[in-house]
């Protein structure tokens, strides 16, 4: 397959391939004369990879460092081939960092700032939503449907009234997480949103001299309320991600956003919405819940519980 494909791209035959992912999609890295590229086969509609075409494009044309699809022979920019769409994208120069300091922080910050600053001068949208969403209803596992924060809130109900203990405690967590998603989906609708590429983080992005040189990988790209990724993107970096240094999660979450805002000042809007944001994302993190829900099983919740009160209080 991957030969039959490159040779829509490539006149010369190809040196060697190596498959990096065949589970949902097929990723595959391929050397063509000396030059190194990532083919991707993605099971998705026409549209939406069009729409991905599009909008790296206009980032790219924006000064943002996305990388674009290459042109195959026909001068398409993807490639049908046995139920899947290809697009190949030419290896970008730089490394990937794993473990953050201060000044990573301050430029994913500056980055995301800037693409939601072109988002929001662009017609473009993609129709669905990102892994961030919320309010969707969870009635399927599609992006926009899918609330990954309501579910885990629901997992930690389920768990609690399962083990049949804290029933203050559960109480209380119910009401101030229920009365904080209340405020915000009364004014979701009228926050600033469009496309993004909806996974701004370090293992999607290559790095030279402290500075972001590449950006990749679209898969799950959507339309989004810019302060909802903006927070939830500050609250993973900070409290989940490796990092160098001896500053407080709290100070890394303030640089992030400090460095966002000095591309992208927030609304007023916006403003009154982040103590809603940050308290539900932070007590309700999947990895933070799962920790929890083990430590409630094993008879050690009281603490979590408190701790998780404390956050939506």
């Amino acid at each position: 397959m991957i030969q039959e494909v490159m040779q829509r791209y490539f006149s010369k035959p190809i040196t060697r391939h190596e498959i990096l992912r065949d589970k949902d999609r097929l990723v595959a890295e391929v050397e063509v004369d000396g030059e190194l590229f990532y083919l991707k086969g993605e099971k998705q509609p026409e549209q939406f990879v069009e729409t991905i075409i599009a909008f790296t494009e206009l980032m790219s044309n924006a000064g943002l460092p996305f990388i674009m699809s290459e042109q195959a022979l026909d001068g398409k920019r993807y490639v049908e081939h046995e139920n899947l769409l290809f697009i190949l994208e030419r290896k970008g120069i730089g490394k990937e960092i794993k473990a953050l300091r201060q000044e990573h922080l301050q430029e994913l910050g500056k980055s995301l700032g800037k693409q939601h600053v072109v988002s929001s001068t662009i017609d473009l949208r993609f129709g669905s939503g990102t892994s961030w969403g919320m309010f969707g209803g969870n009635k399927t596992n599609e992006l926009g449907d899918y609330d990954e924060n309501e579910l885990s809130y629901l997992d930690l109900v389920h768990c609690v009234e399962e083990i049949g203990r804290f029933e203050l405690e559960l109480s209380m967590v119910k009401e101030l997480y229920l009365a904080r998603r209340a405020i915000l989906q009364a004014e979701w609708s009228e926050l600033p949103a469009g496309p993004v590429q909806g996974d701004l983080l370090p293992y999607n992005l290559l790095f030279q001299e402290n500075k972001i040189s590449v950006i990749y990988d679209y898969d799950i790209a959507g339309d989004e309320v810019f302060v909802n990724e903006c927070v939830a993107n500050a609250i993973y970096l900070a409290w989940h991600h490796d990092f160098e240094g001896n500053e407080t999660p709290e100070e890394r979450y303030n640089t992030y956003i400090n460095a966002y805002t000095s591309e992208r000042p927030l609304l007023n809007r916006e403003l009154e919405m982040v103590p809603h944001l940050f308290a539900i994302i932070r007590a309700f993190r999947y990895d933070r819940i799962e920790e929890g829900i083990e430590k409630i099983k094993q008879g050690d919740g009281k603490a979590f519980l408190d701790e998780t009160i404390k956050l939506l209080t």
